[in-house]
């Protein structure tokens, strides 16, 4: 089946608000699981740069949410993917088709899970159109000079103005949670995987981000064995440019790249609490890397050269989020040889980072279902 009729196909029989949905005349179905996150903070410290806020803690979609599985067949699989999305993202739509295409062509299970105050995991009001043009009005009186703000993304700038260091807070509990799935599936506590099963990783966007901090980081080496996909991602922090109307405005994005390359290095920085929160040391230390603090340069470098084959990664020509120069610089030596297996593509279409396959009822429709395939298919054969 092409990628447009899919699509439809999935966006109509979708919902988060069932616990099983069987796809039509496929073999795939669809499972929401519950998932309690375990994370825990340290108490703010003088910095005031750790703990969550009141607010923030209160947010129970947050903690207690549910994230779909699509699974190729009936019976336990002892081989999956999880599949990370971007910033600022509040509906699965996207990813169905992606998630739907992997599980036929790899016969893996492929796990859709969201990051921390993202997906469902974020208020209902950040969705809402009527409360988010309020916002966005309200952000435009108190700033003149704001640009690309719009309804969808006047939460995430609002939020990331009052308080930058929410990016990285965000960024560890979703690092933990994908701790405490792991380990739930190397347990065999997971009901749709086996034991110990086999777990690779596509990232798209900041979940391109996450996912090479994660293998940078390997707490517990519990990615000794798994391989990854870096889609529209794969670059350092300072190359990435998330001014976007669907992403985030000019203001909270020059707030926030001004924080972490200018006052996040001064930052005092703690994890503790349970096994999982112990085990992010590594993480931070990536993300360090990965921002990039010159003095953890040697540790980029280090764990490039160890995860190089493990790793490959996708850029697309006209990105402007995340352009495919600044992927292919992160990933070069100093001699500009390139460490991980790169891809450079661009499609016969407009397309842009945060909508790399649009849908079309033209001819251009045909074009776009031979670009997915052919995109997919490279990243299912990478990951099977």
């Amino acid at each position: 089946m092409s990628y447009t009729y899919q699509y439809k196909v999935l966006r109509d029989v979708f919902s988060m608000e069932k616990p099983y949905v069987k796809i039509p005349d496929s073999s795939t179905s669809i499972h929401n699981l519950d998932f309690t996150s375990t994370f825990h903070m340290p108490e703010q410290n003088e910095t005031g740069y750790s703990s969550f806020s009141s607010v923030d803690t209160q947010i129970q979609e947050n903690w207690n949410f549910s994230y779909p599985v699509f699974t190729p067949h009936d019976k336990k699989n002892d081989r999956a993917i999880i599949l990370l999305h971007g910033l600022n993202e509040r509906d699965w739509t996207k990813y169905l088709t992606w998630a739907d295409y992997l599980a036929q062509h790899t016969q893996r299970t492929i796990i859709l899970f969201p990051l921390a105050f993202h997906m469902n995991r974020g208020k209902k009001e950040w969705s809402d159109r009527r409360s988010m043009t309020d916002l966005a009005n309200n952000r435009k009186s108190a700033y003149e000079k704001v640009a690309r703000l719009s309804f969808v993304n006047a939460a995430l700038s609002n939020r990331i103005s009052e308080d930058p260091m929410r990016f990285y807070r965000a960024g560890l509990q979703s690092a933990h949670d994908l701790l405490q799935l792991l380990y739930q599936i190397k347990k065999g506590e997971h009901p749709l995987l086996e034991k110990k099963s086999h777990i690779n990783f596509m990232g798209y966007s900041i979940g391109a981000f996450l996912t090479q901090i994660m293998f940078m980081a390997n707490p517990g080496n519990i990615l000794k064995n798994s391989k990854a996909v870096l889609f529209c991602g794969g670059t350092t922090f300072n190359h990435m440019s998330g001014t976007s109307k669907l992403i985030m405005d000019n203001l909270a994005y020059e707030n926030l790249n001004s924080f972490y390359l200018k006052q996040f290095e001064k930052a005092k920085l703690s994890v503790s609490g349970n096994f999982f929160s112990k085990r992010l040391g590594p993480v931070v230390r990536s993300f360090k890397a990965m921002i990039p603090i010159p003095t953890f340069n040697p540790l980029k470098d280090k764990t490039f050269t160890q995860i190089a084959k493990k790793i490959s990664a996708i850029g697309l020509l006209k990105d402007e989020v995340i352009p495919a120069r600044e992927i292919k610089e992160t990933l070069q030596t100093k001699r500009g040889k390139i460490k991980f297996q790169f891809k450079l593509i661009d499609f016969p279409y407009h397309y842009t980072h945060e909508n790399p396959f649009p849908t079309f009822t033209n001819e251009q429709g045909l074009i776009v279902d031979k670009s997915f395939e052919n995109t997919f298919s490279t990243i299912a054969g990478a990951l099977k």
